[in-house]
């Protein structure tokens, strides 16, 4: 049986042992070469309680690892069943298994995927939509430190190995129902497939290595994707790349703002879509994510929209704290170059100007603005559009009012009534923080 591992002498090795032909095969094959490897080894049982026989199979685990002198760490696992209980109990050991890795109790953890289950990744995956990322199959390593020896073995050479070796196993009796997807493509796809093409596996297997390849080097030309204020932005000069590239940038931005799991082609094409759509245009992608069209560019998001609308603060000289940020009002002596009054991104204003009563708040229906530097009366949505404000973002922009006569639009553009002046005796200066997680 071949098994591929790389250096691991002096480490602190965990085998993921759910008692199975596999999981056993590679217990045996650890145990055997422990000491030419230079490694302590460590059994790992899950008992996910959703099956009678459960608790045998992990008496069974418990029980050989006893037998051979092998620490074994057992999880009973309280999960609720739902659509996906297969992906639920998934995440849990996997769950536990980073923990196991930050806290050093374990340097690596190995499981016991194998060249079959890699053939079934690609399939369910190509059936769902996958792009280059996904036809790479599984990895055999994981930057957490999760290992696959056993992940370009034939299932026909572990079988060998375990007969050959008299090792006992059980049997999952779930692994033989087809509701679940990968059971599907187990017991009733592939047979068929190997049937008509008996090197079928063998050949996924070499393509796989051959899409990873590719993968990496597509990746090479992707930017790193930020996510500001709780948003990822994408220019439309992005839009123009190759089209691997164009994915694999969306893709990167959907992982930024938290979505690693499911991702599908038909996902990246709707952000890409939203290109041709008119500014302003939404749609739903995943997890509860939001793309949205921009004037230069899609946005990607998360946030939920506040409704600020009721609120508001009186205007004084001091820090004014706001659902979205902190106001800072200070008064300054004077300003030397009143042209800087257009290019900052701290507002100055007259503070005679400015009327008794004036509140912090943000846009009511019927709110207007003077225009600073001339260009009369507008109303504030005319103003927003005319800076290319997003609609989303309007919301949540503070601003200086008394009534519905708007002063200042904090972090934009102040009134052209309370504009600085060589007459001007007293200038507040208006700094706006704007809170990153607002």
């Amino acid at each position: 049986m071949d098994v591929l591992v790389e250096s691991l002498e002096g480490k602190k090795v965990g085998v993921a042992v759910s008692g199975g032909m596999d999981s056993m095969a590679l217990l045996h094959w650890f145990i055997r070469n422990r000491q030419e490897l230079g490694i302590s080894l460590t059994a790992i049982n899950f008992d996910h309680g959703l099956r009678k026989s459960s608790q045998n199979d992990s008496l069974f685990v418990i029980d050989y690892c006893e037998k051979h002198n092998i620490p074994c760490l057992f999880y009973k696992l309280n999960l609720s069943k739902t659509e996906n209980i297969e992906n639920t109990a998934r995440l849990a050991r996997y769950r536990i298994f980073h923990e196991l890795l930050a806290n050093k109790e374990l340097d690596y953890i190995a499981t016991a995927h194998h060249a079959l289950d890699n053939a079934e990744t690609v399939l369910l995956h190509l059936f769902r939509g996958s792009g280059l990322k996904g036809v790479s199959g599984i990895r055999y390593k994981t930057p957490e430190g999760i290992i696959r020896p056993l992940l370009y073995t034939q299932k026909e050479d572990i079988e060998r190995y375990v007969k050959e070796n008299d090792i006992p196993y059980v049997t999952d009796e779930t692994n033989l129902k087809t509701d679940f997807d990968r059971n599907y493509i187990r017991l009733k796809v592939l047979p068929k497939i190997l049937r008509r093409f008996p090197a079928a596996v063998k050949n996924i297997t070499e393509f796989c290595k051959t899409a990873k390849s590719d993968d990496e080097f597509i990746n090479r030309f992707v930017k790193p994707v930020q996510v500001i204020n709780g948003e990822a932005f994408l220019p439309l000069e992005e839009f123009d790349q190759a089209p691997s590239v164009v994915n694999r940038t969306i893709l990167s931005a959907l992982n930024a703002l938290g979505v690693v799991k499911d991702i599908e082609q038909k996902h990246i094409e709707l952000v890409k879509s939203l290109t041709r759509k008119q500014t302003g245009s939404r749609l739903d992608i995943k997890n509860q994510v939001t793309a949205i069209k921009d004037y230069n560019g899609i946005t990607l998001t998360r946030l939920a929209e506040k409704n600020l609308e009721n609120f508001s603060a009186p205007f004084e000289a001091k820090e004014i704290k706001l659902p979205t940020g902190v106001l800072k009002v200070s008064e300054e002596d004077s300003i030397m170059d009143l042209n800087f009054l257009k290019k900052s991104n701290e507002l100055y204003i007259d503070a005679q100007k400015l009327p008794s009563g004036s509140l912090v708040r943000y846009r009511r229906e019927g709110d207007i603005i003077n225009k600073f530097g001339g260009g009369g009366t507008t109303t504030l949505k005319e103003f927003f559009i005319d800076k290319k404000i997003p609609a989303r973002k309007r919301a949540k922009i503070p601003v200086i009012a008394k009534d519905n006569i708007i002063y200042a639009v904090l972090g934009h553009a102040i009134s052209e009534d309370v504009k600085v002046a060589s007459e001007t005796k007293t200038i507040y200066k208006l700094t706006y923080l704007e809170d990153n997680n607002g």
